[in-house]
């Protein structure tokens, strides 16, 4: 068992121009989707690691797809543990990556990089609800969800079920989750609606709101 009782999970891409943030891409072109896309990845490591150096319980992982791990550790640097996501689909892989801290018995938060509104806060929220819950998810405006976490306890076909027959990139992912939590009776614990970066208008809103650190 690793000396870490709890992980956190960035879900992220190597940068590639045409492969980022693909919905702004109409509004601002490829290469400025693309430092779109670096500026979220960048914002939201700075909260990790401010969260990481606050616990002494807690580690990170950066599950990428695109590029390599040199190509990754070239990009944010060498202090990161990098893995390739494994999987088909979307949904296979968030759950191979969950998987992956069930098999250390370590509770894990998975997030995106699309939600600069994620804080310390509200991981800490997070890794607090498992304790008494099997499952923790945080819904974001669009319909999908920024983050979920499992407890360390969860069995591994439960979780692998949480990913199956979602229809990703609609707006009732979140809803057909929820829906399969009940199905299949897990506590769950609901975080605070934030909002995700996808479309020109979800810009406006994050470089016009505060960004506490």
């Amino acid at each position: 068992m690793p000396s870490f009782q709890k992980l956190v999970i960035l879900f992220t891409r190597y940068p590639q121009a045409g492969k980022c943030k693909t919905r702004l891409i109409p509004a601002l072109g490829k290469d400025r989707a693309m430092m779109v896309y670096k500026e979220l990845v960048s914002h939201i490591l700075k909260r990790l690691d401010t969260f990481i150096a606050s616990t002494s319980n807690t580690d990170l992982t950066i599950f990428f797809t695109g590029g390599s791990e040199q190509s990754m550790q070239e990009w944010l640097g060498h202090d990161y543990i990098c893995e390739q996501q494994q999987g088909k689909d979307l949904g296979e892989r968030m759950a191979m990556a969950l998987i992956f801290g069930l098999n250390r018995k370590q509770d894990t938060l998975l997030i995106g990089s699309d939600c600069p509104g994620i804080d310390a806060a509200i991981l800490k929220e997070g890794f607090q609800a498992l304790q008494n819950n099997d499952l923790v998810i945080g819904p974001a405006h669009d319909g999908g969800y920024y983050l979920i976490g499992i407890t360390g306890t969860l069995n591994p076909t439960l979780c692998s079920q949480l990913f199956t027959n979602i229809p990703w990139g609609s707006s009732i992912v979140y809803s057909e989750t929820i829906a399969l939590t009940e199905k299949l009776g897990l506590r769950t614990h609901i975080l605070k609606k934030l909002h995700d970066i996808d479309t020109e208008e979800d810009l406006h809103y994050f470089y016009h709101r505060p960004h506490p650190q």
